[in-house]
């Protein structure tokens, strides 16, 4: 074993990172707590100046974490010579898709500053942002060695798997280890696996793929559930009820439920890398692409059945004073991007008097009025309060007491509330008596 995979199994290494988001961070932590000296590198000078203070803007990374990996040997920079000299660069850069065309931009310029900042001898440069199935190749790595003596230069793709608030640690997480030869994947293998079990394929293209996979596998699954919605609405059915069933079966099936959409970074994002690719390919997706057509349409389903409820009760949406309880994009994080949440809030604001409350999501980052709380005057007076994600914050004992009306998007309130509640998939019809409403 020699070059930089000795280097990397002697933890004789310098690590660079590129990126200290989400997936940057937890990774510049692990590796530093492996025994390497880590460099990170973000463009963010505020971002920075925090980590500097051990004052963490991630969700699963404590500020005691930080402090402790401070300590031990992680430098974060705003600075690209911040990382200058490393023995690896791990890219770990936000992606996303505009138009139907991936957005490579933030890659495209993580991979220059590896081209101006890495040393002469042999570098291992891994690609962890989530890029279409071919990127690594044709992206990171002409920009990279146009620079890079011949030879001097692996490159890898290990695909980030980070679950925010799903608390499960990086240890705990098998990482897909995918290059073009051997040379390349021994090393990423050997530097990956001082952090957690690595699972190697012989192609970038392939690690790639996987990722793009893993995300399309848990869209179109949701994507069937949710439209399984309209149905139910239309039947003497719980569609929750149908799902908690047909999950007891112990193979063939896992239990995927409904919800107002899909959001986040990931789910709603990495579907449509593949059908761009499938398209630059001369094929088609159509099932990916209706699969997320569905999950785009549900957010007005969410409003049309609030709409509906109310109206059952007596009152109009333009007269209705409505609490919307969540704005992240998933429970127990405090991350607003792509949120349906917020989609659903956008769309009743236009009409009702709505209040958007979310202990964990910024109104800066948000870019919306956002209250942590409500009292129980307010949960009184409302017409509606309408439950968009399930934080373990929001006390539902509270809400079913004190709100007489809720609308459940996630089948989340307790089953002896006191409000009227009505659950997605659950029809709500028209009634002189409000009391009378459908409930469960």
């Amino acid at each position: 074993m020699t070059g930089v995979e000795g280097r990397f199994a002697e933890r004789d290494a310098r690590i660079g990172v590129i990126g200290l988001g989400y997936v940057g961070l937890p990774l510049s932590l692990a590796f530093v707590d492996a025994g390497f000296e880590v460099r990170g590198f973000d463009i963010d000078e505020e971002r920075v100046q925090r980590l500097r203070t051990a004052d963490s803007y991630v969700d699963d990374v404590s500020g005691a974490d930080l402090e402790v990996g401070l300590e031990a040997g992680f430098t974060p920079g705003s600075d690209p010579e911040t990382v200058a000299d490393c023995d690896a660069y791990v890219l770990a850069v936000p992606t996303g898709v505009v138009d139907g065309e991936p957005m490579m931009g933030a890659v495209e310029a993580a991979a220059g500053t590896v081209a101006e900042q890495a040393g002469e001898r042999e570098t291992l440069v891994v690609v962890s942002s989530t890029v279409y199935p071919g990127a690594t190749s044709e992206v990171i790595d002409p920009v990279v060695s146009a620079d890079r003596p011949a030879g001097s230069t692996l490159f890898a793709m290990v695909p980030e798997r980070l679950n925010p608030g799903g608390g499960h640690e990086i240890s705990e997480i098998p990482l897909v280890v995918g290059a073009d030869d051997p040379t390349a994947r021994d090393a990423a293998a050997t530097l990956f696996e001082a952090i957690t079990e690595t699972i190697p394929v012989d192609a970038t293209e392939t690690a790639e793929l996987s990722k793009t996979l893993e995300n399309t596998y848990r869209m179109v699954n949701i994507a069937l559930v949710n439209q399984l919605v309209a149905l139910a609405e239309r039947l003497d059915a719980d569609v929750w009820e149908a799902i908690e069933a047909a999950g007891t079966k112990p193979f063939g099936f896992q239990a995927f439920e409904p919800g107002p959409g899909v959001g986040g970074h990931c789910i709603p994002i990495d579907p449509q890398f593949l059908t761009w690719r499938a398209g630059e390919l001369g094929t088609e997706l159509p099932f990916i692409e209706h699969a997320h057509e569905v999950n785009e349409e549900m957010p007005d389903r969410v409003v049309e059945g609030v709409t509906t409820a109310l109206e059952a009760r007596g009152v109009p949406l333009e007269d209705a004073s409505v609490l919307a309880f969540g704005a992240a994009y998933k429970p127990n994080v405090g991350d607003p991007r792509h949120a349906p949440a917020i989609d659903v809030f956008e769309d009743l604001r236009r009409y009702a008097d709505v209040t958007l409350v979310d202990p964990h999501v910024d109104p800066q980052e948000a870019e919306l009025p956002i209250v942590e709380s409500v009292s129980d005057d307010a949960l009184e007076s409302a017409d509606a309060v309408v439950l968009l994600v399930d934080h373990d914050a929001f006390d539902l004992d509270r809400i079913g007491t004190k709100a007489t009306f809720v609308y459940d998007a996630k089948n989340a309130m307790p089953r002896d509330a006191g409000a009227t509640v009505v659950t997605l998939g659950q029809a709500a019809t028209r009634t002189d008596d409000p009391i009378e409403a459908p409930t469960r």
